[in-house]
């Protein structure tokens, strides 16, 4: 039995050690660095979907931050903190609504790139979420404005099917986004598009 004992003991140590590289490992795939560049050589459709996949991962860093959160109503500054992304989620929502309900043409200006590492996220602590909030919303400004950009790209009038269909995954993340913080809020959720988008 005793020659039993130190067996086990170097196993659960193995076991552990084991178990905490493994955490490590799903804490790094979760700090998912943003960099995008919009390629002008493709379609707008794809163009859209750059854009996408940057709102997507925004939303898993959302995620990861209000279950960082203890439960109960968020104090200041983070109700602050949170309402002011749940803006920056919202601007981008509404520059969606506006191409999808308007037939006009524009102008379109905003970085060709962005690029956020995600450098707070291993902070877990007060200070270190609200930065890590504060990062979001920066990447979700640059992602507007790339939005803005690819608006010049359009000839005038309705989108066809295909960028409406990006345009509204796009609004489909954000909202989401959106949402998640709304419900740590405990406010209303993002109402519906406010207009039918036009047929192609």
């Amino acid at each position: 039995m005793n020659r039993i004992r130190p067996f086990l003991g170097a196993v659960l140590a193995s076991t552990m050690v084991a178990s905490s590289v493994f955490a490590a490992t799903v804490a790094a795939g979760d700090r998912i660095p943003v960099s995008s560049v919009d390629d002008t050589s493709v379609s707008i459709a794809n163009r859209l979907g750059a854009v996408d996949n940057v709102v997507v991962v925004v939303d898993g860093r959302l995620d990861r931050i209000l279950a960082a959160y203890p439960p109960g109503p968020p104090v200041v500054p983070v109700s602050d903190s949170l309402v002011a992304t749940r803006q920056s989620l919202g601007v981008i929502i509404n520059t969606v609504d506006a191409r999808l309900c308007t037939t006009e043409g524009i102008i379109g200006t905003g970085d060709a790139s962005l690029a956020d590492g995600d450098v707070y996220a291993s902070d877990s602590s007060s200070t270190g979420l609200l930065n890590q909030l504060s990062s979001v919303r920066g990447v979700l400004s640059e992602a507007n404005g790339r939005l803005i950009r690819i608006y010049g790209a359009y000839p005038p009038g309705p989108p066809t099917d295909e960028v409406r269909a990006a345009l509204t995954a796009v609004r489909t993340h954000a909202v989401a986004g959106f949402d998640a913080i709304a419900n740590r809020l405990g406010d209303a959720i993002h109402p519906p598009s406010p207009c039918t988008p036009p047929a192609a």
